[in-house]
């Protein structure tokens, strides 16, 4: 249970008069609504936005700072030095990066950890440059006015994948899920440009390619059978594979003019994650193996075999796989005291509450349990096994259900669950799973890693220990090589 919420960004801009500005990339006249000193006021007002909406690390993180030292170099480049570029780390485990317009460039968590040398982080935050060179939110932008004249841009951004389905401008879907595959492939071709100008190996766009489609196989892989949304960066060549030659073309007519192999430091890059978390952070709660701990609010608790767990911003989501046997936990801030018999009650409608609410204590914390049959999520004749866990001033609610006809079946799991709701103690029961750097030995496999750390990415640990390190799990780094690894 991540704890931030993202609310839509409220960004206005006037109805400027239509003008024809010479693009800073492509030296050619395009027909635009806004001037570039609006598209700065722009993107000032959507970073003051995002700065308190997105749990951003602070600029004096030492992983922050290396991403702002690459994306520096890269950035004096472009085709827009004259901007101050900068450089955001987002602390979640999206696979995903975006930019503002004015060159606010952000890059989450969870695609730098993917990240295998710092010429591949130069080949990400250059493609991300190339939307702000190229002006593509400010393109975005006239497009959305030929559809509703005089009306202003709301919500210019919101990150992938919280509140998506909310958005209705252009701009905002724009900004979600690329802005089209001409721009993307565009910025793609840019990123080359300006990384190798930087000295970097423009090969490095070849690796990202390939990682990101590792990443998009596994995830589909391991949610199709519970039912679960998969996202995608936006990056053209994540859904389209036939740009891979385009892609190709431009980084050999880059090789050529470049005349020598660019950087790569891959140990720099390995370094800069060393001890980083590799999934949520303590902060946000994180998933090990079948655990769900969150050091911040001092909970934990344990599922049995075969669920898949879903730690999303506003509540904990557990599904049994294959079957429409659901779980929910949600944490309600109380603003007086409460029995949990009575939170329980205020949470459901009294007709509904079926059978008697029980109250004890559980684990030292005060404790009620009822059945609830009503419609619920994904099952319309559910029934509900719901538990309240009272924390002082908090209180979480646990929710579990499945069809009433099939309810018994799953009852012993559903008790089992609750029994596990306990308090998180760090030194007895370990901190979030984090990134240390492993010297590859002879006779070692992905399989034996994940062994070793006893499955602690779930049933897909070694694939995902392999696609960290940009690689198949059917792939093996050479003897004495630097990997990342999850303990």
């Amino acid at each position: 249970m991540k704890r931030y919420m993202l609310a839509l960004l409220s960004i206005t801009i006037p109805l400027v008069i239509s003008a024809c500005a010479t693009n800073p990339v492509t030296k050619k006249s395009n027909f635009v609504l806004m001037s570039e000193k609006q598209e700065l006021e722009l993107g000032q007002q959507a970073a003051a936005q995002v700065a308190k909406q997105l749990p951003l690390l602070p600029e004096t993180d030492p992983l922050v700072r290396y991403v702002d030292s690459v994306g520096q170099k890269v950035a004096a480049k472009a085709d827009r030095p004259e901007l101050f570029y900068h450089f955001n780390v987002v602390d979640t485990t999206d696979i995903n990066a975006f930019a503002l317009p004015g060159g606010y460039i952000y890059i989450n968590r969870g695609l730098l950890t993917h990240l295998n040398s710092e010429a591949e982080l130069a080949a990400v935050l250059g493609h991300e440059i190339g939307h702000v060179t190229a002006r593509h939110a400010v393109k975005q932008y006239t497009k959305a006015q030929a559809y509703q004249i005089g009306m202003a841009v709301t919500s210019i951004f919101l990150p992938m994948p919280y509140g998506s389905n909310m958005l209705t401008d252009l701009v905002a879907t724009a900004v979600i899920q690329g802005y089209g595959r001409e721009a993307e492939l565009q910025s793609d071709e840019l990123s080359i440009k300006y990384l190798t100008r930087a000295g970097y190996d423009p090969e490095a766009t070849i690796g990202i390619l390939k990682t990101l489609k590792r990443l998009e196989d596994l995830d589909t892989k391991e949610k199709t059978d519970a039912g679960e949304k998969v996202d995608k960066y936006h990056g053209a060549f994540a859904s389209h594979p036939e740009t891979e030659q385009r892609i190709r073309d431009a980084i050999n007519l880059e090789e050529k003019q470049q005349g020598h192999h660019g950087i790569v430091n891959r140990k720099a890059m390995l370094t800069a994650l060393d001890g980083y978390p590799y999934g949520d952070s303590p902060e946000q709660g994180a998933v090990v193996g079948r655990r769900f701990l969150h050091p911040e609010l001092g909970i934990q608790l344990k599922f049995p075999k075969d669920w898949v767990i879903t730690n999303t911003p506003s509540s904990l989501q557990a599904r049994l796989r294959k079957e429409k046997v659901f779980f929910l936990m949600q944490l309600k801030e109380l603003s007086k005291r409460q029995s949990p018999a009575e939170v329980l009650r205020h949470a459901f409608p009294s007709n509904k509450l079926f059978g008697i609410v029980e109250s004890d204590t559980q684990a030292g914390m005060p404790h009620a349990e009822a059945l609830i049959r009503m419609s619920a999520p994904h099952v319309s004749q559910a029934m509900i096994s719901s538990h309240v866990f009272l924390i002082g001033s908090k209180a979480f609610l646990l929710s579990m259900w499945a069809n009433r006809n099939v309810f018994d079946q799953y009852r012993d799991q559903f008790a089992q669950i609750a029994r596990s709701f306990k308090r998180y103690d760090k030194q007895k029961d370990g901190d979030v799973p984090r990134i240390h750097l492993y010297t590859w030995q002879a006779g070692d496999s992905w399989q034996k890693l994940a062994e070793r750390n006893r499955q602690i990415l779930g049933r897909f640990t070694p694939e995902k220990l392999a696609a960290l390190n940009g690689m198949s799990v059917n792939s093996l780094p050479a003897i004495g090589q630097l990997i990342k690894n999850v303990q």
